[in-house]
């Protein structure tokens, strides 16, 4: 029996003070939606494929719309050389076209997405925030050559400088959400952890739960920073009791990136980040179908969120946007 594995993340989209519901129709959609644009690096291409707007909801709840589709990494494969038993290595150069692919659920009530690979060697989630990225880029850059050429018509021109400050380039980040369990489990593999290294994400349009970094977060915003780190540090060790509880809180809604650091019981260096001890859940009997499989997901992702496995902001947050998205459907 097929057995596949989901990980969830927050899917931080931002066009300066607003958030991806406010670009959702003029951006955000045709990103995922347009399927002649593809991200190509070096022999691999990737790119969406059959992505669609569905409704999750049940009959009565108010609408919970998702982006839902494939990420397809379209590659080829190469060989040197093969193993015989009798002549030892020989020379045989072979290649292969594959194409491993990932289903994806983007919630967009709440920016949570759910990521499942599908195939062996499936693209991960820095190769999906990449060509997310790419694509929203390509349709805001759409958007401001078409609101540039519309006041020339207008009467008004507008200089596309000055469309740009109206409409600031989007910027995403792809953040996975944590296994308190697997990150007590790296914990413990520190003899001496000496540094914690904490990345503000300025979040979507939900409440961060951590007063103080949120304040620390504000501050860097003030500012105008690009990043916001908040660092702690001792060479003789950390309190691992403590900086397990706050990592967890830091890392509870996807809105922090940590990287621990320190030694072993070996004496061997050790650096992990989010992505070591992220999230994940077994997936079998899935069904078929784009949205049969889209439904499926995400009842396993309410199931963890009932279960305080991940901390999520409501659905209903921003429910006006998204009841002006369902003529859509």
């Amino acid at each position: 029996m097929k057995q596949n594995t989901a990980v969830f993340a927050n899917f931080i989209c931002r066009f300066g003070d607003k958030v991806l519901l406010d670009y959702a129709e003029q951006v955000v959609l045709p990103a995922f939606t347009d399927d002649t644009l593809i991200r190509s690096y070096g022999e691999t291409e990737y790119h969406f494929y059959e992505v669609k707007l569905v409704n999750l909801a049940k009959r009565g709840e108010e609408p919970i719309l998702a982006v839902v589709g494939q990420f397809v990494k379209n590659t080829l494969l190469t060989r040197v050389q093969v193993f015989d038993e009798s002549d030892g290595l020989i020379q045989d150069e072979q290649s292969m076209r594959s194409a491993p692919s990932a289903f994806f659920v983007l919630i967009l009530n709440n920016h949570r997405l759910i990521y499942m690979p599908e195939t062996p060697y499936a693209p991960d989630l820095v190769a999906f925030r990449g060509t997310a990225l790419t694509f929203l880029r390509s349709k805001w850059n759409k958007l401001i050559d078409n609101l540039f050429e519309a006041s020339k018509h207008s009467g008004e021109p507008i200089t596309k400088v000055a469309l740009r400050k109206l409409h600031p380039i989007p910027t995403l980040e792809v953040v996975p959400l944590t296994d308190r369990r697997s990150l007590a489990e790296f914990v413990e593999r520190y003899e001496t952890l000496r540094r914690i290294d904490f990345r503000l994400i300025t979040p979507n349009d939900e409440i961060d739960a951590s007063d103080t970094l949120e304040r620390v977060r504000k501050l860097g915003l003030g500012l105008d920073a690009k990043i916001t780190k908040v660092i702690t540090e001792n060479k003789d060790g950390l309190d691992k009791e403590a900086s397990l509880a706050a990592v967890e809180e830091a890392t509870a809604t996807g809105n922090q990136e940590v990287i621990l650091r320190g030694v072993d019981e070996a004496g061997n260096s050790l650096k992990v980040a989010n992505d070591s001890f992220e999230l994940s859940v077994p997936i079998m009997d899935l069904p078929d179908g784009l949205l049969a499989k889209a439904k499926f997901l995400f009842r396993k992702y309410r199931e963890q969120v009932d279960q305080q496995e991940i901390n999520a902001p409501g659905l209903n947050n921003a429910i006006e946007k998204i009841r002006q998205l369902v003529g859509l459907l």
